[in-house]
């Protein structure tokens, strides 16, 4: 429990500003025709409620070890988009090399 204290309040904050955004898209879901509805009961469909927290959490880490200071509202503006900067991220570097072949004469 020693490990919980130490970390910043600044990454706490960010977590349940991801999680919010988990708890949002479930409270939508009520909208969804009943046939479009995700099984509530597959382990998968609560995945993301684990792992964005520790993506926005763990980005806020990022900011607070770099002498960032994170304000409250801050660093849950953190937490909600990390997936989404993460995500921005990824799609900028691929992972594959894509290979353009010119004509000759071009």
């Amino acid at each position: 429990m020693e490990f919980l204290s130490v970390i910043s309040s600044s990454v706490w904050f960010a977590m349940g500003g991801a999680f919010s955004i988990k708890l949002l898209e479930l409270a939508e879901l009520h909208k969804l025709p009943a046939v479009e509805r995700p099984d509530l009961k597959d382990w998968v469909y609560w995945v993301p409620f684990v792992v964005l927290p520790i993506l926005g959490g763990g980005l806020a880490y990022v900011y607070v070890s770099s002498d960032t200071f994170l304000s409250p509202i801050l660093a849950v503006n953190v937490g909600v988009s990390a997936p989404l900067m993460l995500r921005a991220m990824a799609q900028a570097s691929p992972l594959e090399k894509s290979v353009v072949n010119t004509p000759e004469g071009a």
